[in-house]
C-alpha cells in the first residue's frame, strides 16, 4: 500500500499533467481521407485522428485537449493532435441526399454544402426509411448524433422519387438550399388571424381609385405588386405608380418582419415557382383589377424630355382598371391590338419613351443582350430553347418602376429614414490602382477619369461601351468592378448612375421592398408600423443567397439533362464564345441556345497562365480571352445534381499562343 506522501505525490502528478493540458474550441472540417481538423477560434488548425472524425461531423463545434505527437521524422518538429472532449453544437439537421443500399442496410449519402469533403455514408434505421429504395432523393434528419458511439442515424422526412421523378431538380435543390416550399404553419395562422382582426382604414386613405391604372404582368401572375397610369398634362405627363400595401392588411410585428426576411424573396425556378408569402395574404393585397385595394401611390410629374419633378406619397386605395399580358401590351403598342384601355396605353409609352430616352442621356441604362426561352414538355425537361428579345411592355415597366424607386429613395433621404438604400460602388476601392493601370494600357484617353464620382464613372462606362479595341475591354474591367448591396446610409448607385436609389415597388415578392414599404408607411404617419430593424438584412442577404444558389442548381441540372438526351442523338459539338475566364478555366456560352457550361484546363496536357490584363489563359500552343469563338464538345455526366455542364475543347476560331489579337487560325487543343 502507498503511504500519505506517495498518494499525495501521486495527486500533485496528476493535478500537474491535467493543467498542462491545453483545452480549445473550433470547428471541425473534413478532408477527402478519413482524417480531418479542427479550426480553433485562433485560426490554428489541429489534426483529428480517423478515429476521432468516427465521432463527429463537418460543422460541428467541439472542444478538445491539444496533444503532442511525436513525428517519425527526426528532422520533423513534433506536432499536435486533437482528442474529442466535448460536443458543443452541431450545424447538421436536416439535409438532403441519396440513398444508398449496402447488403440489406440502407444509408444515406449526404449533399449538404457543410458536408462537402464528407465522404461517409450515414446509416438509415429500418423503421426510419419511409419506403425509400437505392437511389431515391429524400431529405432527411439526423436522428443520432456519431459524438457517443462512432453510429450516426438519420430518420427519412420526404422521399422526393429518384432522378426521373419530374420536377425533382427544383424541389430537390430548394431543399438543398435550405427553402421550404411553405412558411411554417405557426407564422401563416398568425398571418391569417390578423387578416380577420385588422380594423378597416380606408376612410383614413387618399381615394384614388379615378385612376386608368393597369397592372402588367405575365398572364399566370396573381400576386401582382403594382399598377401604373400617365396622363397628358400640359409639357408632359403625371405617372402614377401604385405599390400593394400587405401590411394594411395583416398588420405589422417585429417577429412577422423577421419570418418575411428569412424568406427572403419569391424563388422562381423553370416551371415552378414558391412564392414569399402565403396565397392567403398576397391574393387579398395584390392590386387585382375591378378591386379597391389599400396602395402606397408614388406619383411624379414627367417633363417632355423624361426628366421627373414633382414627387409626392400617399397612403391610397386603387382601383386597377385591367391586368394586362406583356404580349397583350405589346400588341396595342404594335397597332396590332384594339383593347378598352388602348389609348391609356398609347400615353404610358409615349411617357415611358421620354423617360428612357433622359436615362440614356444623362444616366447608365442595362444593355439587354438576347434571352432564350425554355419550352419544358410534359416530364417538365427542357423540350425545347428559343431565343427571345425582352418585350418593349416589359422595358416599359421597368422604367416605371426605376423612376418610383429613385422617387422613393429621395423622400426616404429627406425624411431622414435609413432606407434600405441600394447601393453601387462603381470600381472597388482596393481596385482602384488597377484600374488606372488597366485604362493606361487600353484606354489612356480616360486613365485620368476620377471614376469615384457619378460622372466620371458614367463616362467611363460609355467610353468602355464605345471602344473599337479588339478585346471586349467592358467585360474585362468587371472583374474590378464592386458588387450592389444595401445600405442604412445614403450613397450612390454607380452603376446606374444615380446619387440614390431603393427598391420599394415589390413587397408581395421581395422582403427589401416590404421593410422599404414599412419605412415608407411610417413616414407617411402610420403609427401602427415599426420599421425593420438593421438586424434583418443579415437574414435577406442570406436568403437572396439561398435563392442564386437552388436556383442556378437546378438550371445547371436542368441544362445537363437536356444536353445528355442530345448527346445520346448523336448531337454533342457546338459552336461557342468565352464568357468568363479565371485561372482554373473559362465558362463557354454555346451559340445556339445560350446554355452555359465550363471547360477546366487544369488537367489540360498544356500548361496555361493567366493573364489579368488581358484577360486570357495562355500555354505554349494556345490562347484563350474573353469573347473568343470556340468549337466545344460536351461531356455527359450521368448524375448532374446541379453541378454545371462540362465541355472539352475541338477546336477554336481565335488567337494563337504568340498573338495578341484575334486572327482566323484554327487550331486542334
Amino acid at each position: 500500500m502507498l503511504d500519505k506522501n506517495a498518494l499525495s505525490q501521486l495527486q500533485g502528478l496528476k493535478d500537474q499533467i491535467e493543467a498542462d493540458k491545453e483545452y480549445a474550441e473550433g470547428i471541425v472540417k473534413a478532408t477527402r481521407h478519413r482524417f480531418g481538423f479542427v479550426v480553433l477560434d485562433d485560426n490554428r488548425e489541429i489534426f483529428l485522428a480517423p478515429d476521432e472524425m468516427q465521432r463527429v461531423l463537418p460543422g460541428d463545434r467541439v472542444s478538445i485537449v491539444i496533444k503532442p505527437v511525436a513525428s517519425n521524422d527526426k528532422k520533423a518538429k513534433s506536432q499536435t493532435a486533437g482528442e474529442l472532449e466535448k460536443l458543443l453544437s452541431t450545424s447538421v439537421d436536416c439535409f438532403v441526399g441519396e440513398v444508398v443500399q449496402k447488403g440489406k442496410a440502407f444509408f444515406i449519402a449526404p449533399d449538404v454544402p457543410e458536408l462537402a469533403n464528407f465522404t461517409r455514408w450515414l446509416f438509415i434505421p429500418p423503421n426510419a426509411r419511409s419506403g425509400a429504395k437505392q437511389g431515391d432523393l429524400v431529405q432527411c434528419q439526423l436522428q443520432r448524433h456519431p459524438f457517443g458511439d462512432g453510429k450516426p442515424a438519420v430518420k427519412v422526412l420526404q422521399n422526393l422519387g429518384n432522378m426521373h421523378t419530374p420536377g425533382i431538380e427544383n424541389e430537390y435543390c430548394a431543399l438543398r438550399a435550405g427553402i421550404a416550399r411553405y412558411l411554417p404553419k405557426t407564422s401563416v395562422q398568425s398571418l391569417d388571424q390578423a387578416l380577420k382582426t385588422m380594423p378597416d382604414t380606408a376612410a383614413a386613405r387618399t381615394d384614388f381609385t379615378a385612376l386608368p391604372l393597369v397592372s402588367i404582368d405575365a398572364a399566370s401572375t396573381t400576386d401582382i405588386d403594382d399598377a401604373i397610369c400617365a396622363e397628358s398634362i400640359e409639357d408632359g405627363w403625371k405617372l402614377s405608380v401604385a405599390i400593394a400595401d400587405p401590411s394594411a392588411l395583416i398588420g405589422h410585428s417585429s417577429s412577422m418582419t423577421k419570418v418575411i426576411a428569412e424568406r427572403g424573396t419569391s424563388h422562381y425556378f423553370h416551371g415552378t415557382a414558391i412564392p414569399m408569402l402565403p396565397d392567403s395574404v398576397s391574393k387579398p393585397a395584390a392590386l387585382a383589377p375591378a378591386e379597391n385595394r389599400p396602395a402606397i401611390v408614388c406619383q411624379l410629374t414627367i417633363a417632355a424630355t423624361g426628366e421627373t419633378s414633382n414627387a409626392s406619397l400617399a397612403l391610397g386605395t386603387v382601383c386597377s382598371k385591367a391586368k394586362l399580358s406583356y404580349q397583350e401590351v405589346d400588341g396595342i403598342i404594335e397597332g396590332n391590338t384594339d383593347h378598352d384601355m388602348s389609348a391609356e396605353i398609347a400615353t404610358l409609352h409615349a411617357c415611358f419613351q421620354a423617360l428612357r430616352s433622359w436615362r440614356e442621356q444623362n444616366e447608365l441604362v442595362i444593355e439587354h443582350r438576347t434571352d432564350y426561352r425554355w419550352i419544358l414538355d410534359e416530364t417538365k425537361q427542357i423540350g425545347s430553347i428559343e431565343p427571345v428579345a425582352k418585350r418593349t411592355s416589359q422595358i416599359l415597366v421597368e422604367e416605371c418602376m426605376v423612376a418610383a424607386n429613385k422617387a422613393i429613395a429621395s423622400e426616404l433621404r429627406a425624411s431622414d429614414k435609413p432606407g434600405p438604400f441600394v447601393t453601387h460602388a462603381g470600381i472597388r476601392r482596393d481596385k482602384s490602382d488597377e484600374a488606372k493601370e488597366f485604362l493606361n494600357r487600353f484606354l489612356p484617353e480616360m486613365a485620368e477619369t476620377d471614376f469615384s464620382t457619378i460622372e466620371g464613372f458614367r463616362a467611363l462606362i460609355n467610353a468602355l461601351n464605345a471602344a473599337t479595341d479588339e478585346r471586349p475591354l467592358r467585360a474585362m474591367i468587371n472583374r474590378l468592378m464592386a458588387r450592389a448591396s444595401f445600405s442604412v446610409k445614403a450613397a450612390p448607385h454607380m452603376g446606374m448612375a444615380v446619387p440614390l436609389y431603393t427598391n420599394g415597388t415589390s413587397p408581395l415578392r421581395k422582403a427589401l421592398d416590404y421593410c422599404v414599404h414599412l419605412q415608407l408607411k411610417a413616414m407617411l404617419g402610420d403609427t401602427s408600423v415599426t420599421p425593420a430593424q438593421a438586424t434583418v438584412f443579415d437574414a435577406i442577404n442570406q436568403a437572396s443567397a439561398k435563392n442564386r444558389q437552388a436556383v442556378n442548381t437546378a438550371q445547371n441540372w436542368l441544362t445537363c439533362n437536356f444536353l445528355n438526351k442530345l448527346a445520346a442523338g448523336g448531337e454533342n459539338q457546338f459552336d461557342a464564345s468565352v464568357v468568363h475566364i479565371n485561372t482554373s478555366g473559362f465558362t463557354v456560352r454555346l451559340d445556339k441556345n445560350g446554355l452555359e457550361g465550363v471547360i477546366d484546363l487544369r488537367s489540360h496536357n498544356d500548361k496555361f497562365s493567366f493573364d489579368k490584363w488581358e484577360m486570357s489563359l495562355k500555354s505554349k500552343n494556345a490562347r484563350f480571352v474573353l469573347g473568343q469563338q470556340i468549337r466545344v464538345e460536351y461531356q455527359p455526366t450521368e448524375k448532374p445534381r446541379g453541378t454545371q455542364a462540362a465541355f472539352s475543347i475541338l477546336a477554336s476560331s481565335s488567337v494563337t499562343a504568340s498573338d495578341s489579337g484575334a486572327t482566323d487560325d484554327t487550331q486542334k487543343t
